[in-house]
């Protein structure tokens, strides 16, 4: 049997990057009511597509997987983290002045993109075990 964090896997992975437009990645943190209504469509599409790969479906489960992602794409709380912490972060990388400048943007968006992840894969292990 397929283990239950593959499946977590695979379903952030689909949702995440298979069938998330350029255009909802860029928009979903903005303020205002595009932001909100880019979010939360996306987070439908993930929360719909984790709990088909998960095989769960019913409403709490569907609701929580919602929440958790919509709190964590909303408010870029990745790079929120990255700054508490002291981390790589894109404002950091963009004002430097550095010769390598263009080498630590793009790795500072491997550190985001990696510390996103593992913060969404987090919250839907957690969200599996207790529901």
């Amino acid at each position: 049997m397929e283990d239950v964090f593959t499946r977590i896997v695979l379903g952030h992975l689909t949702a995440d990057y298979l069938l998330q437009s350029k255009q909802t990645a860029l928009s979903k943190s903005k303020k205002g009511l595009r932001g909100a209504v880019c979010c939360t469509i996306h987070c439908v599409i993930y929360a719909t597509t984790v709990c088909l790969f998960l095989f769960r479906f019913d409403l709490l489960f569907f609701s929580l997987v919602f929440l958790s992602h919509f709190l964590i794409d909303r408010w870029s709380l990745a790079e929120k983290w990255l700054q508490l912490i002291k981390g790589r972060t894109f404002k950091e990388a963009l004002e430097s002045q550095d010769k390598y400048r263009e080498f630590d943007v793009a790795f500072s968006c491997i550190v985001y993109a990696v510390a996103d992840n593992t913060m969404h894969l987090v919250l839907l292990w957690l969200i599996t075990k207790w529901v």
